[in-house]
Parts: structure tokens; C-alpha cells; sequence
């Protein structure tokens, strides 16, 4: 059975878990390697208990699945990205659970629930060499409207900015699963 379900400060161990396997899977190359072979994980489970504890985000929603957590959405209402209402600063998936539709279940719960808020708008940064987020995101209707650079772990990666001004229509094109 799947479910999206609201995180809690409890959940911070498998958070970082489906966190750090995803960017070991998705930015392999992205990424410094040595910060992925040797520091993703325990970085990861550091943020997870601090950014839950703290409520960082307001919303952070997970996919569930036979009871483990699968996936992750999060999202900020910083003003940081202007002209938008919330940037979503993560999203991630375990590899296997790709290609199942969760990505998009996540996004439409996340979204619904910035919608219920009041909000009109939402962003979210990606990669330039994470070819298949942006499709995924452009195929939800998500449109590039600036670029720049993420400094992380090291590395220096060019990124993108995607948006999203119509909420609902963003909720119609991840369906109804």
C-alpha cells in the first residue's frame, strides 16, 4: 500500500536514508565523489534531525511504502526566490522506486497543500546536468526562468530555476493516483 503521509521529527533517520541514496544514485558526477563516498550519509542524517526538529520546512511530506518511507518532498515559503510563494528544496526518490508515479503524488499533495495555504506560486532548483528532473518537471508544466550556480560539498554545479504560476493546473498534471 502506498501513502503520503506528514513528516514528523521520528522519520529523520529514514529521511536521510532516501536522501543520501538518491543523490548517491542521481549526482554521481554532480557532486564531488568523495563527498558522496564518504560524507552524504552522515551529513545527511545531521540535517534531517536538525531540519525536523526545528521545522526548517514548513511542509515535508514522504512517500510510504509497506510501511518504509520511500520518498521525500520539502518545501521552504523563504522569500529567497522572487515572484514565488514557496521553493521546493528537495525532492527525492529511492532509484528503485522511480517510474511509479510518487514523484508526482508528492508534488501534488505538497502542492495542494501550499494551495490551501493561500499560495499561487512555487519554485524549485535543479541541476543542468539532472536531465531527467528537469523533463520530469517540464512535463508538469514547469517553465526555466533563471540560472545560476550551486556551490555544495565542494563542488560548483550549474543549476536552473523552474516555476510554476498556476497551482491548479500544476495539480491537474500529476494526475489523479
Amino acid at each position: 500500500m502506498n501513502e503520503i503521509i506528514d513528516a514528523s521529527p521520528d522519520d529523520a533517520v529514514a529521511v536521510a536514508k532516501v536522501h543520501a541514496t538518491s543523490w548517491k544514485a542521481t549526482y554521481r558526477g554532480i557532486l564531488p565523489d568523495s563527498y558522496l563516498d564518504t560524507e552524504v550519509d552522515l551529513e545527511r542524517a545531521d540535517y534531517w534531525r536538525s531540519a525536523l526538529n526545528d521545522q526548517r520546512y514548513p511542509i515535508v511530506k514522504l512517500a510510504v511504502m509497506s510501511g518504509e518511507v520511500v520518498g521525500l518532498i520539502a518545501l521552504r515559503d523563504d522569500p529567497d526566490d522572487e515572484g514565488y510563494d514557496f521553493t521546493i528544496e528537495h525532492l527525492h526518490l529511492l532509484p528503485d522506486c522511480k517510474g511509479q508515479g510518487l514523484g508526482r503524488c508528492l508534488v501534488k499533495a505538497a502542492t495542494q497543500t501550499v494551495r490551501a495555504r493561500g499560495a499561487d506560486s512555487l519554485c524549485l532548483w535543479v541541476f543542468e546536468e539532472n536531465v531527467a528532473a528537469i523533463g520530469f518537471y517540464e512535463r508538469l508544466g514547469g517553465v526555466t526562468d533563471a540560472h545560476g550556480t550551486d556551490k555544495f560539498a565542494g563542488g560548483d554545479a550549474p543549476d536552473r530555476r523552474i516555476g510554476w504560476h498556476d497551482l491548479d493546473k500544476l495539480i491537474a498534471r500529476c494526475g489523479s493516483r
